[in-house]
């Protein structure tokens, strides 16, 4: 591991195989594997690791974050979008939830999470909520709760 100089790691074996480990999944899943892969590369290959690898080492760990950040944003931006798609139609309508807090609930069927105006909910109990808005253009829903 000297041909990353100072950066290697002081524990470079994996308890459960007793032999040196890395870890690295196909290049394309994940932006870190890249750089990993092109260190086993090198270092299979008896050759330095590659400047560019090195250079992005120190910023790897908050470009990743950011990336999954990204990420779960626009999953969850498409769920939203879903969810006000197939709620739409039922405008009005009481519906059977879950109360997970006192401002939010999780349908029975279909298994939308979403915000509820209203009544405090009953966090944990069964309760039934009114469908007050389903909106595909902010992929917002909401219900309301009458006690």
């Amino acid at each position: 591991m000297d041909r990353v100089p100072g950066r290697a790691p002081e524990v470079i074996g994996h308890s459960a195989i007793a032999a040196p480990y890395a870890h690295v999944t196909a290049p394309l899943r994940r932006l870190v594997d890249r750089y990993g892969l092109e260190v086993c590369l090198a270092a299979c290959a008896g050759r330095d690791v590659p400047g560019w690898v090195l250079d992005a080492l120190d910023t790897l760990g908050p470009d990743m974050a950011s990336g999954a950040q990204r990420g779960g944003a626009v999953d969850r931006a498409c769920t939203d979008l879903v969810e006000a798609a197939v709620l739409a139609p039922h405008l009005g309508a009481e519906m059977d939830a879950i109360a997970l807090s006192d401002d939010s609930v999780q349908l029975r069927e279909p298994a939308v999470v979403a915000r509820c105006d209203g009544e405090p909910l009953p966090s944990g109990e069964h309760v039934r909520v009114r469908l007050t808005e389903a909106d595909l253009d902010t992929r917002t829903v909401r219900f309301t709760y009458d006690g």
